[in-house]
């Protein structure tokens, strides 16, 4: 079966397994078919080698931060997302097959065991010297095909862009760590966490004092918005139909933390409600005196409520 296409060696299989009366029964079977969504092709598990991280250190010095009040999740419930996940975590696989992103930086021996035989370096220079030195001059080397997982890259980002690891680069000394993060709770994890542990492994400190979460956008049925749906809003294109200030006014309704369904019919709703205060607004400015005339203004002022004027109404 060795080199011969996995479609190709399923029917050469079942051919063999016929041929040698082995086969029991032929019988069709309906199944979902993952596709690629680029490319269309058939996905399939395929068992191979991979790069793993382990993550319970880790994790305790991540947890601990937040223990300690160097880190504050906001809002608060999140906490217990965000103790949940470090506490059960797991090893992290990091080998991505993919065509872009940062290379694992592994170099194996040209002719070794690759499981047994193998060189960390930064760069192919310093592991063909690494190399040499193990095993001598006219040793080749070659790197390892995966990259990195996105999330992995993401987690440096705090101080990889900032000129580390040179901890005395300027921009370095002067924005890290920061103070406020704020991004979506969804990826509280998966990025979230994973920069407060590789900002204190490698920097001894966590990148940020504060996380603020915000809620989502989703669609009218409660749906994520992305391309495979279908579902995704252009607000310039709801500007357009319904205005700025209603898209604005519906937006801010959220609250801190909480996803928001946006729908026509919340828009519809918004707008005539933003049009009633710009009708109101309009009515106010066009009633008032001159900005010259200040006794008009003294009398406003005099007619404006205080405590003293505000009485309690008890309604039975």
């Amino acid at each position: 079966m060795s080199g011969l296409d996995r479609f190709e060696a399923r029917k050469k299989l079942w051919s063999d397994l016929e041929e040698t009366d082995l086969a029991v029964k032929k019988e069709p079977h309906n199944l979902r078919v993952p596709r690629s969504q680029c490319g269309g092709e058939v996905i399939e598990p395929l068992v191979s080698k991979q790069w793993f991280v382990t993550m319970q250190p880790l994790a305790e010095k991540a947890l601990l931060a937040v223990e300690k009040g160097e880190l504050t999740i906001i809002p608060e419930r999140f906490e217990k997302i965000y103790n949940h996940w470090l506490t059960n975590i797991k090893d992290w696989c990091i080998s991505r097959q993919l065509w872009w992103g940062h290379c694992i930086p592994v170099w194996y021996i040209v002719g070794k065991d690759c499981e047994e035989e193998y060189i960390v370096a930064r760069s192919a220079e310093e592991a063909l010297m690494k190399a040499r030195d193990k095993y001598g001059k006219d040793v080749e080397v070659y790197q390892d095909p995966d990259v990195l997982d996105t999330w992995f890259s993401s987690a440096l980002w705090p101080f990889s862009t900032l000129g580390w690891p040179d901890l005395l680069a300027e921009d370095f000394k002067r924005f890290y760590p920061t103070t406020m993060l704020e991004t979506g709770h969804d990826i509280l994890f998966f990025w979230v966490a994973r920069m407060v542990m590789m900002g204190i492994e490698f920097t001894g400190t966590v990148p940020f004092s504060y996380v603020y979460l915000h809620g989502l956008i989703r669609d009218s049925q409660g749906r994520k918005m992305s391309k495979t749906l279908g579902n995704v809003i252009d607000p310039l294109d709801t500007i357009k139909v319904f205005g700025t200030d209603a898209l604005r006014f519906t937006l801010a309704l959220g609250t801190s933390g909480q996803d928001l369904n946006l729908s026509t019919e919340r828009l519809t709703a918004n707008k005539a409600f933003t049009n009633k205060l710009w009708n109101a607004g309009k009515f106010v400015l066009q009633v008032l005196p001159n900005r010259y005339n200040v006794s008009s203004w003294q009398n406003i002022e005099a007619c404006k409520p205080t405590p003293e004027r505000i009485q309690r109404h008890t309604i039975l």
